[in-house]
């Protein structure tokens, strides 16, 4: 989730940039945006891939990034525009992720002028304050799921049975 959507609830061109890179980095990866079954710290794809990504783009190794069922067989130069674009649209500033079109132009195999610093030198998108980030997502994740929020304008309740049809009850159990 782009880190301006989980403050703001707001969603812009630029989220949507930024949830392209989530699936950039699930088809380089081969894991899940979220998946509580890592490590602490690294149930997010996002935050987990970050610095990976930029250590792979100055090396020039993508090992340590790539979806170990692919075995090491994919086009190095391929694997270079995927992990560049996806670096570019999951930077946690909105302002400095590209527009959807130079996304698409750098991972189209016949252009080679595409440009996705957008200013921003490479290691430089990662330098951001990750707690504020994390508390974002907590925010918004309560915002959600807000257990305080009476559902009975939702739907009907039976105060016969003590049961409710509304569709937020049966969400919560």
């Amino acid at each position: 989730m782009a880190p301006e959507y989980a403050s703001s609830g707001k969603l812009t061109d630029r989220s949507d940039v930024f949830s392209f890179g989530v699936v950039l980095l699930e088809l380089i990866t081969g894991r899940k945006p979220v998946d509580s079954s890592q490590p602490l710290g690294e149930e997010s794809l996002v935050e987990w891939a970050r610095v990976l990504l930029m250590d792979a783009l100055e090396t020039d190794d993508f090992k340590e990034v790539a979806d170990p069922a692919l075995e090491c067989r994919y086009s190095k130069t391929e694997m270079r525009r995927m992990v560049e674009a996806a670096a570019a649209c999951v930077r946690h500033s909105a302002a400095k992720r590209p527009r959807m079109v130079q996304v698409w132009r750098s991972l189209d195999v016949d252009d080679t002028s595409s440009d996705l610093t957008n200013g921003v030198k490479l290691g430089q998108s990662i330098a951001y304050d990750s707690s504020r980030y994390s508390a974002d997502i907590e925010l918004f994740r309560r915002m959600a799921f807000a257990d305080d929020l009476s559902t009975a304008e939702f739907g009907c309740s039976d105060e016969d049975d003590g049961h409710s049809s509304s569709a937020g009850s049966k969400r919560r159990k």
